[in-house]
């Protein structure tokens, strides 16, 4: 029995040995496999968009520093263009009151022709601004760039056309008083330019980073500038162009009014003279009634509770000048109005009484 058991169990175990001798092997699991072929996958396009993304910041600095480096070359340029411009403006200032000063003739046409061609210069600088490739930074500085110098152009028209007549004997106010707002327009051009424009150019450029040319002073009129704003100056100036200085020391001194006139009614002292309403100036008749010539003739108006004033720059003795004042202020209508005109007496002038007369003038 023991035998027969044994023998069993011996054949049951080699029966075992043969079972698991026979039994397949179940395949290995590969290494990785799809899931891991997803990721390679997801890591390439990762890697792929990087590059792609620092491809296109480096394309976007890169442009972006095209830009910056463009616009800083405009605004070098315009800089640049502008210092040039002015430049020459402030130097046709220069030899524009220079020509006042000291012209070289004695001749006010030649004296004209000169203020001409000043003009000329000056509205060919006017052009060359205007044509300027304004970065849009520039914009606000350009404005007062042009403007500044339309002034400039414009007020030498003025002048050019009025300084033949203001360099006459006779018909000079209104002329004089043409010029002497030319010369404020000059004024406010170097105000315009140093106040606005050339302030506002050096604030882009420091913005913006971008070393500029210098600016030049750029001023037109000179450094006495207020003589030429003072209306009495201004004639004193302009005497230089006929040669004309002040009045001669010797022989009798005097000037006399002879008329007055509005509109083209001759005012009476004795009686109360209507005028036109719209009359436009007053007109005044001097005579140098003396021995020796005259410079700087001034006469002053008043009108009710207005001012006016006028000037000739120089009369010979025995000589008649007109001077003409714009009434820039007349009374109301119909209200009788008195009118009293001083002619101011010259140096060593001793008989003054017909210096000066009332009116009673009523416009209507």
């Amino acid at each position: 029995m023991f035998i027969l058991l044994a023998g069993l169990a011996f054949l049951d175990e080699e029966q075992d040995d043969l079972v698991v001798a026979d039994e397949p092997e179940r395949p290995r699991r590969r290494v990785g496999g799809p899931q891991r072929r997803r990721q390679q996958y997801l890591v390439r396009r990762l890697i792929g968009v990087g590059v792609g993304l620092a491809f296109l910041i480096l394309v976007v600095i890169a442009f972006r520093g095209c830009l910056e480096a463009r616009s800083d070359r405009a605004l070098r340029n315009y800089d640049s263009d502008v210092a040039t411009i002015m430049q020459q403006s402030e130097q046709s200032g220069t030899d524009f009151f220079q020509l006042l000063s000291s012209p070289s003739s004695s001749s006010s046409v030649d004296v004209q022709n000169q203020v001409f061609a000043q003009r000329d210069a000056s509205s060919t600088l006017l052009d060359r601004a205007e044509g300027l490739d304004t970065p849009g930074q520039m914009d606000d500085a350009q404005g007062a760039v042009v403007q500044t110098l339309t002034l400039r152009r414009n007020a030498l028209t003025a002048i050019a056309a009025n300084v033949t007549q203001a360099a006459a004997r006779t018909q000079t106010a209104n002329a004089i008083t043409t010029i002497g707002n030319a010369m404020g327009s000059l004024y406010a051009s170097d105000i315009l330019w140093t106040q606005l424009a050339k302030p506002d150019i050096t604030r882009v450029l420091d913005d913006e980073g971008v070393d500029g040319q210098p600016l030049p002073p750029g001023n037109f009129m000179p450094a006495n500038a207020t003589d030429y704003l003072d209306q009495a100056s201004l004639v004193t100036k302009l005497n230089a162009i006929t040669g004309t200085s002040s009045s001669s020391v010797g022989g009798v001194h005097g000037l006399s009014l002879d008329s007055t006139t509005i509109g083209d009614t001759t005012l009476d002292p004795d009686v109360t003279t209507t005028v036109p309403s719209d009359s436009q100036e007053i007109d005044i008749d001097v005579t140098n009634s003396g021995e020796s010539d005259e410079s700087g003739i001034s006469v002053t108006v008043q009108i009710g509770t207005a001012s006016l004033s006028g000037q000739l720059p120089a009369l010979s003795a025995g000589e008649q000048g007109t001077i003409k004042i714009p009434l820039t202020s007349k009374p109301t209508p119909g209200t009788p109005t008195q009118v009293e005109v001083n002619v101011t007496p010259v140096a060593n002038e001793q008989l003054t009484d017909n210096n000066t007369s009332t009116y009673n003038v009523v416009f209507g």
